[in-house]
């Protein structure tokens, strides 16, 4: 194994000599750091700390002895392995930091190569071993929540199924009911003009368009949750126009008083199911949305989408806050959220990317800390009208 991908030993001794010496003993075999100063020293593991599996240090220094340094340094980096070097009159202290849990190892001047060598060999093994238990854990730990996201998600649609029924039921009633009243009212404002009324009886078939639109992806939305819990895929393709005028009806709420949204693109159908579809651009809105926090300037979204070759190419861009570049490789992990706690769930950009990629598309993003940010969705061409 390179010595550069192996956690690294951190020695530190204030004679510039012995730094030389271990350097050119042990630097072919293990990635290292040196340093003069206990100072020197917990600077660099404030750093990189991360990094570290063996802490090596001289018990005599000039400030600090080695057992304070690395008592120091157990709140820094605690999984790292702590070792001494120490001449026969600091016996006595350094095997009482032993017998405490300060000190794993130590070694009595001049120490043997190969004695030194074997146990760090054995720190940065244990060290190595520690680091893949906890990415175990912690995959196990994301699997679990997501598994259990899954069977909530699976209860969530059962439960929505019965009122978007009732809905669905009452919107129809009112329909039929309010038609027996306009015909009434209508009869009346002939004789009797009433502005303010025929205005309000003008809007109502549109209004109750808008219940059953809402009501109908209700419905959608439930039958996708249970469908993506089953594993199952029910939809085939989505007008693009459609599915984002409705996305951007949804997030109103968000939208509102943070940006202005505006859209554009032609008529074209993608391979893509239109509530799953619906679901990816909200998501994507509203994060946009969100990203104007803060800017102190007019927010701006946009909403845009052209056909190119067999694809079509849908970008949501805005001009909020944008993402660091060491965070936009994370931004689409499970579980992983740049909002504080309560507010985002780390899951939107990653259900995003899953779903694109369920459809043969891809998912791109750009952005710039202080500009904004822009993600890119290339989705397969549906079937022409």
């Amino acid at each position: 194994m390179n010595p550069s991908d192996l956690p690294a030993v951190l020695y530190v001794d204030d004679d510039a000599l012995n730094l030389r010496v271990f350097e050119a003993n042990f630097g072919q075999k293990f990635r290292i750091f040196r340093c003069s100063t206990p100072a020197e020293a917990l600077t660099l593991l404030e750093q990189k700390r991360n990094e570290i599996g063996v802490i090596l240090s001289d018990q005599r220094m000039p400030g600090m002895t080695g057992v304070e340094l690395l008592e120091r340094a157990r709140s820094l980096a605690p999984d790292a392995k702590r070792m001494l070097v120490t001449a026969y009159s600091d016996m006595q202290a350094v095997i009482d930091a032993v017998n405490r849990g300060q000190v794993s190892r130590y070694f009595v001047k001049p120490w043997d190569r190969a004695e030194v060598l074997a146990a760090l060999e054995d720190g940065l093994k244990i060290a190595r071993l520690e680091l893949r238990v906890r990415e175990v854990e912690g995959r196990m730990m994301k699997a679990e929540r997501l598994a259990t996201l899954g069977q909530v998600t699976a209860g969530i649609a059962h439960e929505l199924m019965g009122p978007v029924g009732y809905l669905s039921q009452n919107v129809a009633s009112l329909r039929r009911d309010l038609e027996c009243v306009v015909q009434y009212a209508s009869k009346h404002l002939a004789s009797d003009p009433a502005p303010d009324v025929a205005s309000v009886l003008e809007d109502l078939p549109s209004l109750l368009q808008d219940l059953a639109s809402g009501a109908d992806h209700l419905r959608g939305v439930a039958l996708g949750l249970r469908a993506q819990a089953r594993g199952d895929d029910m939809e085939a393709s989505a007008d693009v126009a459609e599915v984002v005028s409705f996305a951007v009806k949804l997030a109103r709420a968000e939208v509102r008083d943070r940006a202005r949204i505006t859209t554009m693109g032609e008529p074209v159908k993608v391979t893509f199911g239109p509530v799953k579809l619906c679901q990816v651009l909200l998501n994507l809105i509203v994060n946009a949305a969100q990203a104007m926090e803060g800017t102190g300037r007019p927010g701006r979204i946009e909403v845009r989408w052209s056909s190119r070759d067999q694809d079509v190419v849908l970008t949501v861009a805005d001009n909020g806050c944008g993402i660091p570049q060491e965070l936009q490789e994370k931004v689409f992990q499970p579980l992983f959220t740049t909002k504080p706690v309560g507010i985002g769930t780390g899951l939107g950009l990653s259900i995003c990317k899953e779903l694109v990629a369920q459809f043969g598309g891809t998912v791109r993003l750009s952005s710039k800390q202080g500009t904004g940010t822009e993600v890119e969705l290339t989705l397969r061409r549906g079937p022409l009208p």
